[in-house]
């Protein structure tokens, strides 16, 4: 399959075949790296996708950034917070209000290592 996809029930068949695929990912890759913009497309204009899109283009990166990684620590808003050790001020990031300094960042790199092992290929 690599013409655009055409419903939602061929995008679910495409995102369990690429996740069959990802088992062996090395092997795969040539075929992952050719299946994925399929499915990126298809989320970017898709109907089914568009109040998801819309929301995900109202959040700033640094919104963006502190969910993913709360997402992938399995943290609450509050348990988040205590493992950065950061004052409460860290609610205007959340909130889109402030940005992320670069000594911020570092931080999040250092408490969150095996999130940021993949920076490395960005140089």
């Amino acid at each position: 399959m690599t013409e655009d996809i055409m419903s939602h029930e061929d995008y679910l068949a495409l995102l369990a075949q690429i996740d069959e695929l990802f088992e062996d990912y090395d092997a795969n890759r040539d075929q992952i790296d050719l299946l994925a913009p399929l499915l990126e497309r298809y989320e970017e204009h898709s109907a089914h996708f568009a109040a998801f899109n819309q929301s995900v283009a109202r959040l700033s990166t640094t919104q963006s950034l502190l969910r993913v990684l709360m997402d992938q620590s399995s943290s609450e808003t509050k348990d988040f917070l205590y493992k950065l050790g950061v004052s409460e001020e860290i609610e205007s990031y959340f909130n889109g209000q402030k940005t992320l300094t670069y000594e911020q960042l570092s931080m999040l790199c250092k408490r969150f290592p095996t999130l940021f092992d993949h920076s490395k290929q960005f140089g």
